[in-house]
């Protein structure tokens, strides 16, 4: 035995107080006086007696200094040894990824790792712990804790963050603060190929738990829908991950009621794959697709969509200034010039940037019109003045000089002008105008040129009620012209789920699904689709690799902490001594 706080052995001069009190403590015993003239004797033969006369029959004093006593070995903090690793940091990488939440045996393989990371906790106390999360950013949960409160607590807490866990990050980030003092380190994933310890670090040795059987799982491996003349229509694709024929049906609901629109029963062979059409579905911005099948991996079995222009293709005027194409091609999009001619055939599957306003009328998506070629500009001077559009989210132009402006379009809401006159318009709908020509402006000398484009094409692309689609946790952009108010996001279920200042630091939501986006009032929609390499799942045997200490047989001495044992023993001294003191009263 030993004891780990000896500094604390200056509190044993509460015990000596105690007994210094009893020693100088008065005698008071019961007398009879036949006389008062005897009184004082009396007294004077009760104050000479010896003072080891105090601790005699005094049991109050045994129970008192046997209680100080205990609390004193507490507070020296006793110990047993006991053997343990030679390096006391572990690490627990914790895969979140939505594999994990396959069910094994009645549990998912998220629960499964927390069991285990419990079990050795517990093994553990006194230790210091790291917990490390992945995913594209990896994080760090816990540093080298030691309290076994807060590293289970900590373990209690995880859930699935289902974006791709890019584990080999995190692995990275385990070297980074390992690599000088060494550490045991546990990985906790469904499967990890042993080719990304090619490159080992000494003093680090890793422990690699998997799932260790195959489980059954058919996903939807793409979800797909297009607006048509004749209503929407989408397509399904199966994938059949078992090893035996599996049938089961397909439904597709509004994204925004849950409401059946069309369901349809499929049979798809072993380790195929297979393709379901749907005709002739409701023009709805949202929807959700669920598969009603017997697997062990149920995220996969739902996927969502919200549908707005989503194409990534810039057909632009060559009649427009050069650097227009410049601006487009600085924000990373696919562009192209052409003739009208061109431009009238690729209205439907392009975005369009032209001066040519007939196109207004054209097509069913709205355009970007940069000029005009029915009319001619005016003179004008003043500075520039915008409303509170996302148009402007990110690409203020009130430092812009115009010389000249063409004529408005009526019944179009002005979004930007100058001395009273429309500069930058949209129409009912959706199309976006700019009432000058780029060789009138210094607007190109200006960093909000390019970003301009990109907020124009973002919005016309993506429509009016539709935000976008994005991966789980997807750190993006996203227009808005909340200003100070901020965006908020809520369930299509309206459970409020975060706040967000501006648009340039969302971050989107982590659980797949069709969510509402909060703009001033203004209600829009995004979903959330798994990425591709989590509607898979993934088995292989558990394995441990490198000279750390968990490969080693050599130990050291670690304590085993037994100071709380004797906790009960001094309560129950409390309690005598209190039985003791109310059976013989307090003395007058």
């Amino acid at each position: 035995m030993g004891f780990d706080q000896l500094g604390n052995l200056w509190t044993a001069i509460f015990p000596f107080a105690v007994l210094l009190y009893y020693f100088f403590r008065k005698k008071y015993v019961t007398t009879t006086i036949s006389s008062t003239l005897f009184w004082e004797q009396s007294m004077r033969e009760t104050k000479v007696s010896p003072y080891l006369k105090n601790l005699q029959r005094n049991a109050l004093l045994y129970l008192q200094l046997a209680a100080l006593l205990l609390l004193l070995f507490i507070l020296l903090r006793p110990f047993l040894p006991k053997d343990t690793v030679a390096d006391s940091h572990t690490v627990f990488v914790v895969d979140l990824s939505a594999s994990m939440g396959a069910i094994d045996s009645e549990m998912s393989l998220l629960e499964k790792s927390k069991a285990k990371m419990r079990a050795i906790a517990d093994d553990r106390v006194g230790e210091s712990i790291s917990i490390i999360t992945t995913g594209k950013e990896p994080a760090l949960l816990l540093r080298e804790e030691a309290d076994e409160k807060l590293v289970l607590a900590a373990i209690d807490k995880l859930e699935l963050n289902y974006e791709h866990e890019f584990i080999g990050r995190s692995l990275d980030f385990v070297r980074s603060i390992a690599s000088e003092t060494g550490a045991d380190v546990h990985i906790f994933t469904d499967y990890l190929d042993r080719s990304l310890f090619m490159e080992s670090v000494s003093g680090i040795s890793w422990t690699v738990h998997t799932n260790e059987r195959p489980l059954d799982n058919i996903a939807i491996g793409k979800f797909g829908a297009i607006h048509t003349a004749d209503g929407t229509e989408a397509i399904v694709k199966l994938s059949n991950e078992t090893l035996s024929k599996q049938e089961g049906k397909v439904i597709v609901n509004n994204g925004l009621t849950g409401d059946k629109l069309a369901e349809q029963n499929f049979s798809i062979d072993k380790e195929s794959d297979v393709l379901l059409s749907f005709k002739s579905l409701p023009k709805l911005p949202a929807f959700h697709v669920h598969l009603e099948v017997e697997d062990d991996y149920a995220i996969d079995n739902d996927a969502f969509i919200v549908i707005g222009n989503e194409s990534s293709e810039v057909l632009i005027d060559n009649q427009l200034h050069e650097l227009v194409k410049k601006a487009f091609e600085a924000i990373g999009l696919d562009v192209s010039s052409g003739s009208i001619n061109e431009m009238s055939a690729a209205k439907d599957h392009a975005l369009i940037v032209t001066n040519e306003t007939s196109f207004l009328e054209k097509g069913t998506e709205p355009i970007l019109l940069i000029g005009r070629n029915d009319s001619i500009t005016e003179p004008v001077s003043g500075i520039v003045e915008s409303v509170n559009d996302a148009l402007f989210a990110i690409a203020p132009i009130e430092d812009v000089y115009v010389s000249a402006l063409y004529p408005p379009f009526e019944g179009f809401s002005t979004l930007a002008s100058i001395d009273g006159k429309p500069f930058i318009q949209r129409s009912p709908r959706g199309d976006i105008l700019i009432l000058t020509d780029v060789g009138l402006t210094d607007w190109p000398l200006h960093p909000s040129f390019p970003l301009f484009f990109w907020s124009s094409m973002e919005l016309l692309r993506s429509g009016s009620d539709v935000a976008g689609t994005f991966a789980p946790n997807e750190r993006k952009a996203v227009l808005t012209g909340s200003g100070v108010e901020g965006i908020e996001i809520f369930t299509i279920q309206d459970k409020y789920v975060a706040t967000y200042s501006a648009g340039g630091n969302f971050v989107a939501p982590a659980k797949p699904g069709i969510y509402k986006l909060m703009d001033s009032g203004t209600e829009r929609y995004l979903s959330v689709q798994l990425e591709p390499d989590e509607k898979s799942t993934a088995y292989g045997a558990g394995y441990k690799i490198g000279s750390g200490p968990a490969n080693e047989i050599g130990k050291e001495e670690g304590k085993q902490m037994i100071g709380w044992l004797f906790l009960l023993p001094v309560l129950l001294l409390l309690l005598i001594e209190w039985e003791v003191q109310r059976r013989r009263g307090y003395p007058n």
